[in-house]
């Protein structure tokens, strides 16, 4: 009975997750109510609260759906960046394009993060969570990179935490561009994208020259 109950209670933490994406997505954050995802869900308001604390805290969920599996990823990757890091990132870069232009849980959660967060006062938490893991991100990004450097794979002068940065300011502008106007196949182009930008750090000039 108790093990039941526990499922009972998952199933409805999905289907509330479930409303909130759709919600957040039709609606934008701001303008959706706690009713808007218990009504969209078929619970009552008092389901909402028994498993999240606000909306700000459903936001989250909605988005560690998706953005925990790519995170691991690199959390992976940075633990052990092996013989080929480079390369390493290069496949899991063109995953997560690839992962952005197949799912639709995937398109959704980042649609609403790039054009439907529009959250108020309340998202002051989540506005701090996400700078902690972006700050996290360029950090394991750092370690990658360093890898690639001491491996010979890029230019000994190339600065690892400048790299990291613009790294993924490229991958998180490209899917934010897509994800605006998706007017290019970005399953098709992601292996050439990687590759590009690759490229370029493999013959980038020492940053020295330009201080």
């Amino acid at each position: 009975m108790v093990r039941r109950t526990k499922e009972e209670a998952e199933a409805t933490r999905i289907q509330l997750l479930d409303a909130a994406e759709r919600c957040f997505r039709e609606k934008g954050v701001a303008s959706t109510t706690l009713d808007d995802i218990a009504k969209s869900a078929g619970h009552t308001r008092g389901a909402v609260y028994w498993h999240f604390e606000n909306k700000a805290d459903i936001f989250e969920a909605v988005c560690e759906r998706v953005s925990t599996p790519m995170q691991a990823m690199l959390s992976d990757l940075a633990a052990d960046p092996g013989n080929d890091p480079l390369g390493y990132l290069r496949n899991d870069a063109i995953h997560v394009l690839r992962m952005l232009a197949e799912c639709e849980r995937v398109q959704s959660v980042f649609e609403i993060k790039f054009c439907k967060l529009d959250g108020g006062p309340d998202f002051d938490r989540l506005r701090s969570r996400e700078l902690e893991t972006h700050t996290r991100c360029l950090s394991m990004l750092e370690v990658v990179f360093a890898a690639a450097v001491r491996q010979g794979q890029l230019p000994a002068h190339l600065p690892p935490k400048e790299t990291a940065e613009a790294m993924h300011a490229f991958i998180g502008g490209l899917m934010r561009s897509w994800i605006e106007r998706r007017d290019f196949d970005l399953r098709a182009r992601a292996p050439w994208l990687v590759n590009t930008f690759l490229t370029g750090l493999r013959n980038a000039p020492d940053p020295a020259a330009y201080a």
